[in-house]
């Protein structure tokens, strides 16, 4: 096939207040603000156009819906999450604290080959950041599949990772 998309390029959701995820999107990842557009006729925020790297148009757009717009359901057909690679496990670092200190739970798995950081945003949609090992230092052929070797990316989130194994292990017995 000659023809085929170049990557995933941006991602855009729902909200149900624009200028109050626009605040948490932009507090907590840092992104840069593209555009906004307003509702007609009033200063009120309907769309926010956030990016990564300014020389980007955005990575992600957020809509308003209205503040009773129904949330996403666990099991429910739809998107999962969306995840934001991180340039060094020391960037993920940051990230982790910055989560920790404005008190958004969080859940850390370790994938072997990259380690993710799973939350929501205010609105309930799933969001990750993650570091992942360079290809030449998985030390196996698939990303997922099998048993691999966890444990590669010590940080400030080792003891969730020994709490959600064991919550797993509990859980299987069960």
């Amino acid at each position: 096939m000659a023809c085929k998309p170049v990557s995933i390029d941006h991602v855009n959701i729902y909200v149900r207040n624009a200028e109050r995820s626009y605040r948490w999107y932009t507090e907590i990842f840092g992104f840069y603000t593209q555009d906004i557009f307003r509702f007609p006729g009033t200063d009120r925020m309907r769309a926010a156009f956030l990016s990564c790297d300014p020389g980007h148009a955005h990575d992600i757009a957020l809509f308003e819906a209205g503040d009773e717009a129904p949330g996403p359901e666990k099991g429910s057909v739809g998107l999962n999450h969306v995840a934001w690679k991180m340039a060094s496990l020391d960037d993920l670092k940051e990230m982790y604290q910055r989560l920790q200190d404005k008190d958004v739970p969080v859940r850390v798995s370790d994938h072997t080959v990259s380690l993710g950081i799973y939350f929501s945003d205010p609105d309930g949609n799933g969001l990750e950041v993650y570091y992942e090992s360079p290809r030449s230092e998985w030390r196996r052929d698939t990303p997922f599949s099998g048993e691999g070797e966890k444990g590669r990316f010590p940080g400030p989130w080792d003891e969730a990772l020994r709490r959600d194994a064991a919550a797993a292990a509990a859980a299987a017995k069960a």
